[in-house]
């Protein structure tokens, strides 16, 4: 009984071999039996040392077809050329998933719309409480509503996004 047990697994991985290769004697796992079942093997056992690293992974390398290793490198350069050409804002925004839905959207405009109009009062507020004429305030006021407005909108999507159902 006890030899019996010490085969119902695979020798190579240790994994439970299914019934129909316990039957037949197989000593190995239909995916440590395919070619690429040694790769795996490899990789599933890390060496010890750098020179063993180095060694295991030249092997990889050595049985890895090269047809295989032709369509990995044509899929990474393809990879890297998409990223290349990718906006880095627009990767920003497509990971914050800004703007997804119409609440989202809404919530922004009227955070903008509010941040630019607080800024605007506060900015007019203080030329007249100077007596300043309105062309010294006019590109400040201006800049000052995009920047308040552009911070207000960015309050408004988060509030959205908290509010939004899961």
């Amino acid at each position: 009984m006890a030899a019996t047990a010490n085969h119902t697994r695979c020798t190579a991985c240790r994994r439970p071999l299914p019934f129909a290769d316990w039957t037949t004697g197989r000593p190995l796992c239909q995916s440590c039996s395919r070619p690429l079942g040694a790769l795996v093997r490899e990789i599933q056992a890390p060496p010890r040392t750098p020179a063993e690293e180095a060694a295991a992974y030249e092997r990889i390398l050595d049985t890895m077809p090269d047809a295989l290793m032709d369509e990995l490198i044509a899929a990474l350069e393809a990879e890297a050329q998409k990223l290349d050409q990718a906006n880095p804002v627009a990767g920003v925004l497509a990971e914050l998933d800004i703007g997804r839905t119409p609440r989202e959207r809404r919530w922004a405009a009227w955070g903008f719309a509010a941040g630019f109009a607080l800024n605007i009062a506060i900015a007019k507020w203080a030329q007249v409480a100077s007596a300043a004429p309105i062309s010294e305030f006019l590109a400040p006021m201006i800049v000052g509503g995009l920047v308040a407005g552009t911070t207000c909108a960015a309050i408004g999507w988060g509030l959205a996004r908290l509010r939004s159902p899961a």
